[in-house]
């Protein structure tokens, strides 16, 4: 069984996740975020305040309503 992956987009302005990617191999995943973060030079931090992530595709965000609610 192949694992499958997510590569999600963190907009800090609205503070939410949005995919860009369906599920798909771990090295489909790494091509992905290699290419959007420009070779890891940028949007790879929580620094960048709009950065790029890999998550197991069955992992599910949490929508807190902000403030640390959920």
């Amino acid at each position: 069984m192949v694992e499958l992956f997510i590569v999600r987009f963190y907009d800090g302005f609205d503070n939410q996740w949005m995919d860009v990617s369906e599920p798909i191999n771990r090295a489909d995943a790494d091509a992905l975020f290699e290419k959007l973060t420009m070779h890891g030079a940028k949007n790879t931090s929580y620094a960048d305040i709009d950065y790029y992530a890999i998550f197991p595709a069955d992992t599910r965000m949490i929508y807190s309503g902000g403030f640390g609610e959920r």
